[in-house]
Order: C-alpha cells, then sequence, then structure tokens
C-alpha cells in the first residue's frame, strides 16, 4: 500500500469514527430534548389544568351556594362561566391524558361530570334551574356531585404528579444511561483512534528508522549497508534506489581504494631511484664534481624530497579520505614524540637560524595514540612555525594536562570536544614569532590546498595539505587542532587530543586497519 493511501485510509477512518460518535450524541441530545418535551407538553400542562379546574368546582359551588340565598341571576350567570371553563378543561386534560396513554385517570373524571345535573344546563335557563333546587335538594343536586368531582380531579392531579414524577425519574435514569454510555463510545473512539494512529505512523515511521540507520552507516563509510526492500510503496523503490547507490559508492570506494595503493607504489619509487641517483653523484662515486654541478645537484635533491613530501601528502590525504589510513594506538611519551619531532628538523632549522625550545613535564606524559601519525602532525606544525619565523627566533613547544578543553577553543570545536565525557585533554602548543594568521583566515588554513594570505609566501612554503592533514589526525583520535594569536607577535597551533582514546576511536581505528 502506498504511504498516501495509507495515510488517507487513516484519515479517512478517524473522520468515519468522528463522524459515528458525533450522530450518536446527537441522537442521544434528540431524545432527551424529546423527553424534556414530552414532560413540559403534556405533565406540566395537566397538572396546571387539574389545579384550574379544581379552582373552577370551588367557584361553581360559591356562586350557586350565593344565588341560593340572594336569587340574584348573577350569580347564576357566574355558576354558568365556572362549569363552562370546567368543561373545557376537562376537554384539553382528555387530549393530554391521550397522549399520556391515559395514565392520568380522566376517564372516571368525565364519567362523574358527565352524571353532574349542571353539567347540561344551558346558561340562558341556569337561574331557573337553580331557582327549582329546593332546600332538600341541594345536597343531592349540589354539593355531593360537586364533592365527588373534587375527589375524582384530586386524583387526576395526583396521578399527573406521579407521572411528572416517574418521567423526571426516567429521563434522570435515561441521562444516566446515557453518560455511561457516552463514556463508553468516547473511551472506544479514543482507543480506535490511537490504534489507527499508531498503525499509520508504524507503518511510516519503521521504514524510515530503517532509511535513516541505512544512511547513518553509510555516512560512516560502510558501503556494503544494504535495506530490504518491502513492497508497494515509496519507501520500497526508495530502498531499492537506496541499495543501488550504495553499491555504486562501494564500487567507486574500491576504485579510489586501488588507486591510492598503486600510485603510492608507482610515484615514490622513482622518486627514491632519483634521489639515490643525486646522493651518489654528490658523493663523487662517478667521478669529480665542480662546483656548479654539486650547486645543481643539490638544488635537484632539495626539489626531489620537496616533490617527496608533496607526493606523501596528497597520498596521505587521499588515504583519510577513503578511510583506508592505519591508526596504531597504544600508549606512548608524548615528550619523546616532541623530542623526535624536533630531532627531525634541527639541522633544517639551524640552517635558517631558528631554534626549537621544549617545555615538557619531567615525568612521562602517557598519550593513548599512533607514533608515527602524531609525529607526522608534530613535523607538520614545527615545519610551517620554522618557515615562516624570522631568524634568531624560537619556535616554542609547550605541553599541559587538562581537565576540559582550554578557554581559547573555537565556539564551533567546543561543542564538539565538549560531548567527550569523563575525557582528560593534552594540550600542545607550538608558538612561533611569524606575521601570523589574520582572523578570516584562522579556520581556512586547514582547507585542503589554502594557505593563509596574511603570510608572505616563502620558498618551500608547499602546497597547503599539511594543517588538512593535521586536523584529519587529529580528529580521528578524538581531539582537534586549531590556530590563535601568540602575543606580541605571531601564531601558536594547538593540539588537543584526549588522554585515552574513546571506544568509538578504537574501533573505527580497527575497522579501518581491517578494510585496508
Amino acid at each position: 500500500m502506498r504511504v498516501a493511501t495509507k495515510v488517507a485510509t487513516g484519515s479517512g477512518l478517524l473522520a468515519a469514527l468522528l463522524i459515528a460518535v458525533l450522530t450518536y450524541f446527537a441522537v442521544l441530545v434528540r431524545q432527551l430534548v424529546t423527553a424534556d418535551q414530552e414532560l413540559t407538553a403534556v405533565h406540566f400542562r395537566a397538572s396546571i389544568l387539574a389545579l384550574d379546574l379544581l379552582h373552577q368546582l370551588d367557584q361553581l359551588e360559591t356562586n350557586a351556594r350565593k344565588f341560593f340565598v340572594t336569587r340574584d341571576e348573577a350569580y347564576a350567570a357566574r355558576v354558568s362561566d365556572a362549569r363552562d371553563a370546567f368543561a373545557t378543561g376537562l376537554a384539553e386534560l382528555e387530549t393530554l391524558d391521550a397522549r399520556a396513554g391515559g395514565s392520568m385517570g380522566t376517564v372516571r373524571l368525565a364519567s362523574v361530570w358527565q352524571g353532574f345535573t349542571l353539567a347540561g344546563v344551558a346558561g340562558s335557563t341556569m337561574a331557573g334551574r337553580l331557582a327549582g333546587v329546593s332546600d332538600s335538594q341541594v345536597l343531592q343536586v349540589l354539593a355531593d356531585p360537586i364533592e365527588k368531582l373534587h375527589h375524582e380531579t384530586w386524583a387526576v392531579l395526583d396521578l399527573t404528579r406521579d407521572g411528572i414524577a416517574t418521567q423526571v425519574a426516567r429521563s434522570a435514569e435515561a441521562g444516566r444511561s446515557a453518560e455511561h454510555v457516552s463514556l463508553m463510545v468516547a473511551g472506544l473512539a479514543l482507543l480506535l483512534a490511537a490504534l489507527i494512529v499508531i498503525l499509520t505512523v508504524r507503518s511510516i515511521n519503521k521504514p524510515l528508522k530503517r532509511l535513516t540507520e541505512a544512511t547513518r552507516a553509510v555516512a560512516g563509510g560502510t558501503f556494503s549497508y544494504q535495506i530490504e526492500a518491502g513492497p508497494g510503496d515509496e519507501f520500497a523503490d526508495l530502498a531499492r534506489d537506496f541499495n543501488t547507490m550504495v553499491r555504486r559508492l562501494g564500487e567507486l570506494d574500491e576504485m579510489k581504494r586501488g588507486f591510492v595503493s598503486r600510485v603510492s607504489h608507482e610515484l615514490k619509487t622513482p622518486l627514491v631511484a632519483m634521489q639515490e641517483t643525486n646522493h651518489l653523484l654528490l658523493d663523487g662515486l662517478p667521478g669529480p664534481l665542480t662546483d656548479r654541478q654539486r650547486r645543481l645537484l643539490e638544488l635537484h635533491l632539495q626539489g626531489s624530497r620537496r616533490l617527496s613530501a608533496m607526493i606523501a601528502n596528497l597520498l596521505d590525504l587521499a588515504r583519510l579520505e577513503a578511510g583506508v589510513m592505519k591508526y596504531d594506538i597504544r600508549a606512548h611519551d608524548l615528550g619523546a614524540l616532541a623530542r623526535a619531532a624536533a630531532g627531525e628538523l634541527e639541522v633544517w632549522a639551524y640552517e635558517r637560524g631558528v631554534r626549537f625550545e621544549l617545555d615538557l613535564p619531567e615525568s612521562p606524559l602517557t598519550v593513548e595514540c599512533d607514533a608515527d601519525r602524531i609525529v607526522q602532525v608534530l613535523v607538520n606544525l614545527f615545519d610551517n612555525a620554522v618557515k615562516f619565523s624570522p631568524q634568531g627566533q624560537a619556535v616554542l613547544l609547550a605541553t599541559r594536562r587538562l581537565p576540559a578543553p582550554p578557554d581559547d577553543t573555537p565556539p564551533e570545536l567546543a561543542a564538539t570536544l565538549g560531548q567527550t565525557r569523563n575525557a582528560t585533554w593534552i594540550e600542545v602548543r607550538v608558538a612561533d614569532c611569524g606575521p601570523g594568521v589574520p582572523d578570516r583566515e584562522k579556520r581556512l588554513v586547514f582547507e585542503k590546498f589554502h594557505q593563509a594570505h596574511g603570510r608572505s609566501k616563502r620558498a618551500g612554503a608547499g602546497v597547503g595539505l599539511g594543517l588538512a592533514i593535521c586536523r584529519e589526525i587529529a580528529r580521528a583520535h578524538g581531539g582537534d587542532v586549531w590556530v590563535s594569536d601568540n602575543r606580541p607577535s605571531g601564531s601558536v597551533f594547538v593540539l588537543l587530543l584526549p588522554l585515552s582514546q574513546p571506544a568509538g576511536s578504537r574501533e573505527r581505528a580497527t575497522a579501518e586497519e581491517t578494510i585496508a
């Protein structure tokens, strides 16, 4: 199933579920409203009518008795009005009782009313009818029937009140049931919604996670990583394309490694032969040399050495970029490595009128590192300092142990170095008194083929690979290298290394050695 189809299906199910819940609540509210309308329109109205009927009976009886005393026809008219009002109210009450299913008992009240003598008397003859009632007939004609009507009306009122109470209880019960059902439906809806979301997200997140892991592995140099491509969706297409890309990257990586190996042999061998030939000529084995011939051979030897150093730097950089640089991580005395690096350049520095000053601790400063690579870094830093130091000046190397990266660590490096937890750092500072590096160039000098414009171009200044290689080697050891200002003039190149190598660096070095 396509990703868009999955999202659309999940969204559609959620929308359908939401519509179903809303429909249920709408029906439930409608039922409650209907019950409330029935309660208001039937039972409350019936109660009001029953009370009004009792009032009309009282009026009828009172006005009839007043007529018997005064013989005033106005009271007879009031009797007729009360009688008509009672009849009208009874008719409406019977209608409401029919709507309520005959639960109000209006049938008996209507039967008693039909047997009432004054119920069928016309209004115009009411006075004459009342006048014909003797004192002995008042009880039979008026008092007893009205008493029965009172009794039946009260019975209707009581039944109406019972109906109200029943309806209210039924509505309350319906409300409680609706509340419980609503909670159940809402809980079920939330559960189903969560399930739909989880299934949808999982179906997308799982292949995305696999792709992320694969991308991270390839970024780390593992070109054999392959993703299992499932059928159907966009992630499967992406996985297949990703696998194709990784295979091609692996092929290119193999070609690059082979190129580095072949070029290393093909270039170094003739250069060594040229240098040995120059040595033989300078030693005079083929015959004596004139001063001019000796000078030309010395220049040729210097050029071949420079070319050999440039090729070595290019090959080292190619190995670093290809991930095939070997690192033999062991415990070494950093002071001894610094003395070895200074010894390699001591004669050349003496010829340029520059001396080395080493500020090293008395006790050995043991660091886990690749000795040859760290010596290579120190030689590059020494060489760089000597090239740009005026005659008669000194190049100072100082080391110290730190609990954290120093204060002059560039902000962009401090965050990365700070991620190495529980690390004790070893700082190596190589300071010169040259022209210094402009602030805008301090990061760029560690880029490939870049040389600081603020420094004067000197003979043998190189092609700008030494510092780039230094940075890659330092980072492979879990540290870094940067440049800051030396006061009052010059530059300070800082090499920062962890006292012991993190597990990740050990594993990377082992993996690179295995690949190589």
